[in-house]
């Protein structure tokens, strides 16, 4: 199976949500309607509780993923503003990394199709959410780049990364 995912967002709405409700972000709106549309399987890659499914409902949060180059993956986990030493988010990552293996098996999914929008102004690529799919899809734990990450991602095929929403018929 193919699933669709983007990473979720800052902006959250208050209460218990399926993930096209919970998150307030015009960027998940826009993904969500057109995997609606074109009946396509599709999740949202959550920091706190991995993938974030449609018929799931889920509570406001304030975890997300910070560069980190000394730390696994080059991922910092933040949680509530506070930034995690090393060894918690390591041993964080390292679980989340488990949930959404498990959640990838139980659903069969054989390829995962990222999308993310080029970004606009200040705002860096969502690395730390490709490196954790790629690490899961694809047993990478290399600390890449993002030009890097693109490239060792496509290179194993199992992660497609498109910025555009017209990645299915």
């Amino acid at each position: 199976m193919k699933l669709c995912v983007t990473y979720c967002s800052k902006n959250k709405r208050d209460g218990i949500l399926p993930p096209d409700e919970l998150y307030d972000s015009p960027r998940i709106d826009r993904f969500t309607a057109y995997c609606k549309k074109r009946k396509l399987n599709w999740a949202i890659l959550s920091a706190k509780y991995g993938l974030f499914f449609p018929e799931e409902k889920r509570e406001k949060y304030n975890v997300t993923f910070k560069r980190n180059p000394r730390y696994w993956l080059g991922i910092q986990v933040v949680v509530n503003g506070e930034e995690l030493p090393q060894n918690r988010s390591d041993i964080i990552l390292k679980e989340l990394a488990k949930t959404v293996a498990a959640q990838l098996n139980k659903r069969a999914v054989q390829e995962v199709i990222y999308y993310y929008e080029e970004n606009r102004g200040p705002m860096r690529p969502p690395k730390g959410y490709l490196a954790l799919l790629h690490f899961v899809l694809d047993n990478c734990d290399k600390t890449h780049s993002w030009p890097e990450l693109l490239g060792c991602a496509s290179k194993y095929g199992t992660v497609r990364v498109t910025t555009r929403l017209d990645f299915a018929p």
